[in-house]
């Protein structure tokens, strides 16, 4: 997986959270449709956070530097992220199916990621300088 492929994913969480909050709205009670837009919004916030700290890794092992300051970054934004979760689910008034079907839009954008790389046709290599032997 590239670096474009993350960013791709991070641009389709966006499209597809957009897709389906607006379902949600038109078709869900209130309960259901913030839902949907609480667990977009963490989803791609949770996704930005993510993608920064896979970024940080592979630039510090490209120069040869250690990439464990970025991985002990982990373990705080899993907390939060649970925390955050549940904070939502018991002060706010969301439907916890709304929820979860909205936190997994990166779900189906890593799926539908996984698909376009697989069918895509693969870009031709750069040719290499000839020498003058």
């Amino acid at each position: 997986m590239t670096a474009g492929n993350v960013s791709r994913i991070e641009r389709l969480n966006y499209l597809l959270g957009g897709v389906m909050i607006i379902g949600a709205a038109l078709t869900q009670h209130r309960a259901v449709a913030v839902g949907v837009v609480v667990g977009v919004a963490l989803s791609c916030l949770n996704f930005a956070v993510l993608r920064r700290l896979i970024f940080k890794w592979t630039d510090a092992a490209a120069k040869g530097e250690s990439t464990t300051g970025a991985s002990l970054l982990m373990m705080p934004k899993t907390l939060g992220l649970m925390i955050t979760v549940a904070l939502c689910l018991i002060f706010l008034p969301i439907s916890a199916i709304g929820f979860a079907f909205g936190f997994s839009v990166f779900v189906l954008s890593i799926v539908v990621e996984l698909v376009y790389s697989a069918f895509a046709p693969t870009p031709p290599a750069p040719e290499s300088p000839k020498s003058n032997g």
